[in-house]
């Protein structure tokens, strides 16, 4: 297996474009920089492993009973988003605050298309399934966010491959998924989408990531 170096760029296509699937990617720093959980609600608060089924991470909790469901088993979000969203709207936002159960580095979650996948060091692996949209539980936090953080505050994904989830562990991108790249949510009536917001922070990403594929 050869393995080589392509350039990381968020393509200038519009949303629903398609794009030429790569098969996989990761650079040093991609990895799981907070693990978050909570009996319910936010925040999440870090811990530095837990075990992870198909139905999400042990010990975590939600409010409400849409949310229990494998194809929502766990929330991801970009720590580069979230440092921006804290530097846009001057509100401490530590991993976690904003409710995510995973806080990653380095792998560009908001540019991601349904079905790629995400390769954990240790044998676990999820499948990005839905954009998170924002609702009326940031209202603590701001009252804006749920107007205003659509599209930018992370991916849902189910588990393919339960196991264990340590802080550190690095994380491989699989792009694997065949429908509109990055994926987006309609924002409601009044809302604003923060999808560009989000792209234009994850551009900053390391332009040389690590591709992998067979040679013959």
């Amino acid at each position: 297996m050869d393995v080589w170096l392509m350039e990381w760029r968020v393509p200038e296509v519009g949303i629903g474009g398609r794009l030429p699937t790569i098969p996989a990617y990761h650079v040093d720093m991609s990895c799981i920089r907070s693990i978050n959980t909570s009996p319910g609600g936010i925040p999440k608060h870090p811990i530095p492993s837990a075990m992870l089924s198909i139905h999400g991470l042990e010990g975590d909790g939600h409010d409400h009973e849409k949310h229990r469901t494998p194809i929502q088993a766990l929330s991801l979000l970009d720590l580069e988003v979230l440092e921006a969203i804290a530097d846009e709207s001057g509100i401490p936002l530590p991993p976690g605050a904003l409710g995510e159960n995973l806080t990653v580095e380095g792998v560009g979650v908001q540019l991601l298309a349904a079905g790629d996948r995400l390769i954990i060091e240790g044998g676990v692996e999820l499948q990005v399934t839905r954009v998170r949209p924002p609702c009326y539980v940031l209202d603590p936090l701001s009252p804006n966010f749920k107007k205003t953080l659509w599209n930018r505050v992370g991916m849902y994904a189910s588990v393919i491959t339960p196991g264990t989830l340590a802080v550190g562990q690095t994380i491989t991108v699989d792009r694997c998924g065949t429908g509109a790249r990055p994926l987006v949510r309609q924002p409601k009536e009044g809302c604003v989408d923060g999808g560009d917001f989000a792209r234009r922070i994850l551009r900053e990403l390391p332009s040389h990531p690590a591709s992998n594929g067979a040679s013959s």
